[in-house]
């Protein structure tokens, strides 16, 4: 069960001219509610033209530091991404929702392990708190990034990445419109790219592989990687918006058993029950939820983050697609509630459980 809190701006920092990184600070008395590994990401909250507008951004520090960073980039047309961009400053407040996601590394001291990233853009700000955990805590293990941008203009956590490279941490920048001095390095990432770059550093045997970045870039380097013999357990992603070509882990599939008419739903959300009528074609559990007053948790809306998640304990619900949870979190009876619909005459959807 997460709740937003008011959380002081304490740090705005240009990183590029589309970019800017945020600091939170943290006070002591929820820093337990705000601890997070590597990779994890916060929902922040704003109220924008008369309403509130919800957004979800990777964390960029790491899980030891004071301050909780997240890198924002400005995207064209984009409420939230905009307003940060150009009018948040040190000492506003902001509500923030405690640290998710399954995008993580968790590290060991007693691991000797490689690693590799195919980043993009904004994509760097989870892997970067990777690495840097990784450096923090896993001293013997390698992480080698490769980051492709435009040009060098464009390389957000540039000097960060620079300062982590005269450590464990390998680096490797892509340009796409700039020429880098190696056909290795220029163009994007592409499935022949990611394919090559793995073979010529001889990282086939890495224990992980973590792909952040537009999806085009994210199906090319997964077949890049299969191409070769990577097993698909060993890779890893994470998406910031909604796909429109990747296949998504989860579908709605009709059964016979499956009812069909007016559900009766019962949400229980910071221990408090709420009752309402669902029908199966109708809107899904979160959008009924909010409709009914209830304030549950939520901030894509299009499976692609985890803030809706909640578990089925009575009944059953499917979603329609699902880019979050993992294979065992299915299985466990979690749902991410805003894109699932009930196929039982009585769901009993609980947020506060997991």
């Amino acid at each position: 069960m997460s709740h937003f809190h008011n959380l002081k701006v304490v740090e705005v920092t240009r990183e590029t001219p589309e970019a800017v990184a945020v600091g939170f600070e943290i006070p002591s008395d929820l820093k337990s509610e705000y601890q997070f590994t590597a990779g994890q990401y916060l929902t922040l909250a704003f109220e924008i033209g008369g309403s509130e507008e919800r957004r979800s951004y990777s964390l960029c520090s790491s899980p030891s530091e004071e301050v909780l960073k997240v890198a924002v980039k400005e995207v064209e047309g984009g409420k939230v991404s905009t307003h940060i961009n150009r009018n948040l400053k040190v000492g506003d407040v902001v509500k923030v929702l405690p640290p998710e996601g399954n995008f993580t590394l968790k590290t060991d001291g007693l691991h000797h392990h490689t690693y590799v990233a195919f980043v993009a853009g904004s994509g760097i700000t989870p892997i970067l708190s990777m690495a840097k955990d990784v450096v923090e805590k896993e001293p013997n293990s390698t992480f080698h990034i490769f980051y492709g941008n435009k040009d060098s203009n464009h390389v957000i956590f540039k000097s960060a990445l620079e300062e982590l490279g005269t450590k464990n941490i390998k680096t490797t920048l892509i340009y796409s419109r700039e020429d880098s001095g190696s056909a290795l390095t220029n163009g994007r990432i592409n499935e022949g790219k990611a394919r090559s770059l793995i073979t010529h550093n001889q990282l086939e045997g890495a224990q992980g592989f973590f792909l952040c970045g537009p999806e085009e870039m994210i199906i090319a380097a997964t077949k890049g990687l299969e191409s070769i013999g990577i097993d698909k357990s060993k890779i890893h992603f994470e998406l910031f918006t909604t796909p429109v070509l990747m296949e998504s882990k989860s579908t709605r599939v009709e059964e016979a058993s499956d009812f069909h008419g007016e559900a009766q739903i019962t949400v229980i959300y910071d221990d408090e029950e709420f009752e309402f009528t669902l029908d199966t074609d109708g809107e899904s559990i979160l959008e009924t939820a909010i409709e009914e007053g209830v304030d549950v948790p939520f901030s894509c809306k299009g499976a692609v983050c985890c803030t809706c998640k909640a578990k089925v304990t009575e009944g059953k619900a499917v979603m329609e697609a699902n880019y979050a949870l993992t294979d065992e979190e299915v299985a466990q009876g979690y749902i991410l509630t805003c894109t699932s619909h009930p196929v039982t005459q009585k769901v009993v959807v609980n947020y506060d459980e997991f």
